[in-house]
């Protein structure tokens, strides 16, 4: 017994330690030198560090330069809010009695299911100096609206928020309409008894129903926002204003070769990230904890 005993540990261990030593190779190991490389100011390549603490955070925290990356992120989160309406919005339409609901449905999903890069290379097209928006804008005779609308730094970025708000509002309506799905119908019933109209089955008997998909998408609204990277990166290069953060790192590290720098960006964004994980989490055991 014991030797059978035995040789089960034997044959746990042999299976877990693979695992461990790839966790610990690739993730732990990884992690430990990027926190001493944010200490450091290092180009990548110099066999020598120079530790100068917590320089790089207060640059960070304190410099224009890095500053005004987070001022974009500004863009993008009132893009996010449209597209957490205006998927409600949709998902409220086709909760109802609507004809084509398959049809409609794979139409707001589609920009989901597409890559980032592909959508970045059509919009390139349709922004573009004489490109397909102002053929559209010159055809209805509305010439005089027509603009730079990847180079004008007034409009850029809301430019590149837009189209961020057109890929991502797919994601909030099957959100929401998944969640509609799980309704009880007697609750709209009763409601309906009691001469409740549409208004009041949305704020009496679908939101509170739908609450963890609403609060969901608001904590994927706030990771989203700090970690735009393709959509400005194959459309504008970060040029313009347009950088955002995650990009930035990008740029800080193999273009300046400031490594040092880098790190403790990418040290900073692990930490807002690793922070959002825990309201989420926080979040979702609450409304575990209400049911």
């Amino acid at each position: 017994m014991k030797n059978k005993l035995n040789g089960e540990r034997k044959a746990l261990i042999a299976f877990l330690s693979l695992p461990l030593i790839l966790v610990i190779l690739f993730g732990l190991i990884p992690i430990i030198c990027l926190i001493y490389y944010s200490f450091t100011e290092w180009n990548g390549i110099s066999q020598t560090k120079e530790i100068v603490y917590f320089d790089n955070y207060i640059k960070i925290l304190t410099s224009e330069k890095y500053l005004e990356v987070f001022k974009n992120c500004f863009y993008y989160l009132v893009s996010g809010l449209l597209q957490i309406i205006i998927g409600f919005i949709l998902a409220l339409i086709l909760y109802s009695k609507t004809k084509f609901k398959g049809f409609f449905k794979g139409i707001f999903l589609f920009p989901v299911l597409i890559s980032g890069v592909a959508i970045s290379m059509i919009f390139r097209v349709f922004f573009a100096p004489n490109g397909t928006l102002d053929g559209v804008l010159t055809l209805i005779g509305l010439e005089e609206n027509i603009r730079y609308w990847l180079g004008d730094p007034k409009i850029v970025n809301w430019t590149l928020s837009f189209i961020s708000l057109w890929r991502y509002t797919g994601m909030s309506f099957i959100l929401y309409f998944c969640a509609m799905q799980s309704i009880p119908i007697e609750q709209f019933k009763v409601l309906e008894i009691e001469g409740g109209g549409l208004i009041q089955k949305v704020f009496h008997v679908i939101i509170p129903n739908i609450k963890t998909s609403i609060k969901i998408n608001f904590i994927m609204l706030f990771i989203g926002v700090v970690s735009v990277f393709d959509i400005p990166m194959i459309m504008t290069d970060g040029s313009n204003g347009t950088s955002t953060f995650l990009l930035k790192t990008m740029k800080v590290a193999f273009e300046d070769k400031e490594f040092g720098m880098a790190s403790a960006m990418a040290v900073i964004l692990s930490l807002i990230l690793i922070s959002i994980m825990i309201i989420r989490k926080t979040v979702v055991k609450g409304d575990k904890n209400e049911k």
